[in-house]
């Protein structure tokens, strides 16, 4: 039988090993992640959680997902510590990103598990859901306890099961430039219809009155 002053030794070393976690600063700028979720037999969430450097170095996170149950709320989301096997077992992701030993119960989000993003920010409530907020305890820097890429965000129902899973995986910047350019071209080239379109319209009107 365990003494009660070995479960108050085991708990104690628990709260000595637990440490708030540092405010990370070190997220370079320009750089994005994202955890996409794709309907599945299993599943019909959809949607996407996207990472990218917030102003003070720490992390911006959007959230925006749809398709989940009707019933099983409010759903918790998760950074978990491993990618997504191969074969989708959302399992297989393993814990929460805990770096700093923090706990489910500390009332300071530097106390949480700093994978616990539902802990800190609010479970997901709705579907579809959209939420957006600046998380100071994850990090984009490979260099940093906390960074996030290569890991997976996992979706709860309330009891904790999981109900789907996407890895986090550093989005292609050139294909964001594409992406940008491509929007900037088609917004100058609509501009430049709009614009000859009164030049001509102008030179109708001139030619229509010398006649």
């Amino acid at each position: 039988m365990v003494s009660t002053s070995s479960i108050t030794v085991l708990a104690l070393s628990s709260l000595a090993l637990a440490q708030n976690a540092p405010v990370s600063t070190d997220s370079p700028q320009g750089v994005t992640y994202v955890a996409k979720f794709v309907p599945n037999s299993k599943s019909n969430i959809s949607g996407t959680v996207q990472f990218e450097a917030a102003k003070n170095g720490s992390v911006l996170v959007n959230v925006d997902v749809q398709g989940l149950p009707s019933q099983g709320g409010p759903f918790p989301y998760h950074i978990h510590e491993k990618p997504v096997p191969s074969d989708g077992n959302c399992t297989g992701t393993l814990g929460h990103l805990n770096p700093f030993n923090g706990t489910t119960t500390s009332t300071v989000a530097a106390g949480k598990e700093a994978g616990d993003l539902a802990g800190k920010h609010g479970n997901i409530t709705t579907s579809p859901f959209q939420t957006e907020f600046v998380d100071n305890y994850i990090s984009l820097n490979p260099d940093n306890a906390a960074y996030i890429g290569g890991l997976s965000v996992v979706i709860h129902a309330s009891d904790n099961s999981r109900l789907t899973c996407a890895n986090i995986t550093k989005e292609d910047a050139k294909k964001s430039n594409e992406t940008e350019t491509s929007a900037v071209t088609s917004a100058n080239a609509a501009g430049n219809l709009v614009a000859n379109g009164f030049v001509a319209g102008a030179l109708a009107g001139v030619v229509a009155y010398l006649i």
